[in-house]
């Protein structure tokens, strides 16, 4: 009887490890108190999933329903309390929302993505997500961006658009692993655009509008002259001016910040960027536009700052950012009222306001009558400058976005 016992105790041991192999036990979540959006999201918000546990270094996948592979988001911030993330813009229905963390995978819920709704705005941003780049219409206030209008197939430097709708963006193509320059545009009213075939685009290292045309600014590498033209959509270009080199210093190659500059009455207003080869030095020029003459204004030391020129219905106004390793993320403001009153001296453009963080690629949209811009040390939130009291708004963070444009209905 004790030998029978025996054996069947045995034989219960050997059926419940057969079954342990055969149905090993699914990994413990590591994550608690775990809780998912109640409000549907759209696609390209910032989605929040609260809980504890979540590790800095994990990834969250969303699987769309009836689809093969799962698709990465992108995370927006990890805290004790949760994680943020964001998918791409063209995701909607119901996912399965998927943790990758400590090489094991998780099953989190489903979350429900509602299309992107249409915005009526004239501020513009471009996002760029896994695998597009859109310009989309942005409502800064409730923190969305709507469907995109149209996609850029191409890096790029530099974006405007003149007052009938037409955007100008620089682009960047690479070609074995060389990379060229192009201008091209895309008409938002006609719902197309194309190349605009110039024979100088490969040296043109900034872009701007006057509301009715397209200046671009070259430079001579054996002269180091900056030209200005005016350039037509079928590749016709009228030069402006040729100022003369007045640095007497060489570069490796010129650029601009945000690559595009401001084109104003009588003067153009440009934050050059001299390659060096070891460094990068920051100097703000300004041009006459009926003179070949050229002024670096702002003390020679400060070439670790750069400069931002925004034209509004009344002032001008300037943004210079600190530069450069180890120093405070700040930026301050200066303000004139006519073109010639810029000397790029505190003691003449005296500091009207302070943001203590990074604050970039501003436009002004005459519509909110606010100054937008890129803002922290990220440079994917965006923050809203009042310069009516020269105070800013609450920002956008973690946006997406990645430039800025104003374009009139």
């Amino acid at each position: 009887m004790k030998r029978l016992m025996l054996l069947f105790c045995l034989l219960a041991s050997f059926i419940a490890c057969s079954d342990d192999k055969d149905n090993p036990e699914e990994p413990e979540m590591p994550i608690t108190d775990l809780q998912l959006p109640t409000v549907n999201p759209v696609a390209g918000d910032n989605v929040t999933i609260a809980g504890k546990g979540f590790a800095q270094d994990c990834k969250i996948q969303v699987k769309p329903e009836g689809a093969a592979e799962a698709i990465d988001a992108m995370i927006v911030e990890v805290t004790d309390a949760g994680i943020t993330f964001k998918v791409s813009a063209d995701v909607d229905g119901k996912c399965k929302v998927i943790l990758l963390q400590g090489g094991k995978s998780y099953e989190l819920g489903d979350i429900t993505f509602a299309e992107v709704p249409d915005v009526e705005a004239t501020l513009y941003g471009v996002f760029a997500d896994e695998t597009t780049t859109s310009v989309c219409p942005i409502d800064v206030t409730a923190q969305r961006r709507g469907k995109a209008v149209f996609t850029l197939d191409s890096d790029f430097d530099g974006i405007v658009a003149d007052n009938h709708g037409v955007v100008y963006y620089k682009a960047i193509t690479f070609v074995d692993d060389k990379s060229t320059y192009e201008l091209r545009y895309y008409d938002v009213k006609a719902g197309k655009g194309g190349k605009i075939a110039w024979a100088d685009a490969g040296r043109c290292f900034s872009i701007a509008t006057d509301g009715e045309k397209l200046y671009a600014l070259t430079y001579d590498t054996e002269s180091y002259d900056i030209n200005l033209y005016s350039v037509g959509r079928g590749g016709n270009a009228e030069l402006v001016n040729t100022y003369s080199d007045q640095l007497g210093i060489e570069y490796i190659r010129i650029y601009s910040t945000s690559g595009t500059f401001l084109y104003g009455e009588e003067n153009i207003f440009v934050s050059l960027r001299l390659d060096m080869g070891n460094e990068v030095y920051h100097m703000p020029m300004t041009g006459e536009l009926g003179d070949d003459y050229y002024n670096i204004t702002g003390p020679a030391r400060e070439v670790k700052k750069s400069y931002y020129f925004v034209k509004t219905d009344g002032n001008y106004y300037v943004f210079r950012n600190n530069e450069g390793e180890d120093v405070t993320a700040q930026a301050t403001v200066h303000e004139f009222e006519e073109e010639y009153e810029w000397t790029g001296i505190d003691y003449n453009n005296p500091v009207v306001a302070t943001i203590d963080d990074y604050f970039t690629d501003q436009v002004y949209d005459p519509t909110t009558g606010l100054i937008y811009g890129m803002f922290g040390e990220d440079g994917d939130g965006i923050l809203p400058f009042d310069p009516k009291t020269n105070k800013v708004l609450d920002p956008w963070m973690g946006s997406g976005c990645v430039a800025l444009v104003y374009i009139k209905k």
